[in-house]
């Protein structure tokens, strides 16, 4: 077993067996000064909670939202409901935009890679209720916030979610095929980035065990043929990206993402590509995403707001 917590408040270790067992965890809590269990209780020390290995990160969440360590915010709009720690990286407009960039059909299956607490994968989902998505990151702790807040958004049927390292995926992974791939990976290049002092949001803006070609070496080979993989990145590596994809996508196009039509250089793109397409010419398109009071402007309303796609031409 493994130590989930400790605490010698009585109420709090009530409450928190009563929402464990809601979850259908078991637990064991242990006077950390016995050494045995059959050894009597002192209740003014500190109390282990401990439950399975298997069951320790879906505990974890548990504990973090019962602390006030997670927050719960909606985007969309309110129909989406996310799960993400306080202090850390945090979802913002970028997954919000990449899912609505993503053509899914009714049934279609999608892969969301380095998906995080599921913003863009559950973002998806609402525009697309038919379709099924499944969602790989390699932090444990994000995946499990992300599967408590499918049930929040009742998409647990529609939605899994798997701890996984691009650059060593498993034997299913290896060899499972899907419509359509989409990511928001790290941005900077270990060589070059500023790493956060922040662990999480390292993690998540820095690359780290797979660099952007493994990325999308990995992306490309979960995509059956007419499949797009589309992926929001820094603009400056967005040439990058092209030339990474290679002989094997055609139908490849660029979305400048304007903060605001000021002159200010262009930050964020998203670039999408078809595999098995003909090749040629690059099609790019741009659009602003703030007036010049901050407010969104209506194009970026209707997509981050009121669940929109959004349409690369």
């Amino acid at each position: 077993m493994r130590e989930l917590t400790r605490s010698n408040d009585p109420v709090f270790l009530s409450y928190l067996r009563a929402e464990l067992g809601v979850e259908g965890i078991e637990v064991l809590v242990l006077d950390s000064f016995a050494s045995s269990v059959l050894e009597p209780m002192n209740m003014t020390a500190l109390q282990r909670v401990m439950v399975a290995e298997d069951d320790y990160w879906r505990a974890w969440t548990v504990v973090e939202e019962a602390e006030g360590r997670i927050s719960e915010d909606t985007v969309l709009g309110g129909r989406v409901h996310l799960l993400q720690p306080k202090v850390g990286f945090r979802a913002a407009a970028d997954p919000v935009l990449l899912a609505a960039s993503v053509p899914a059909e009714p049934a279609d299956q999608v892969l969301d890679v380095g998906t995080g607490t599921g913003a863009a994968a559950f973002c998806l989902l609402a525009r697309a209720p038919e379709a099924w998505l499944s969602g790989i990151d390699v932090q444990p702790d994000l995946i499990a916030l992300a599967e408590r807040a499918a049930f929040r958004n009742d998409m647990e049927s529609r939605a899994r979610f798997a701890v996984m390292d691009v650059s060593a995926p498993d034997a299913a992974m290896r060899t499972a095929l899907f419509d359509h791939v989409m990511s928001n990976p790290p941005f900077l290049d270990a060589r070059t980035g500023q790493m956060p002092k922040d662990p999480a949001r390292a993690r998540a803006t820095v690359e780290s065990t797979a660099d952007l070609q493994t990325w999308l070496r990995f992306m490309a080979a979960r995509l059956r043929d007419a499949g797009t993989l589309s992926i929001i990145h820094r603009a400056d590596r967005a040439d990058e990206i092209i030339a990474l994809l290679g002989d094997d996508f055609g139908h490849v196009r660029r979305l400048d993402l304007i903060s605001m039509d000021d002159g200010r250089p262009v930050k964020r793109c998203i670039v999408q590509a078809t595999r098995g397409a003909a090749p040629g010419l690059l099609s790019k398109s741009a659009m602003v995403l703030h007036n010049a009071d901050g407010s969104f402007t209506d194009q970026a309303q209707a997509v981050l707001r009121d669940g929109q796609a959004l349409t690369i031409s």
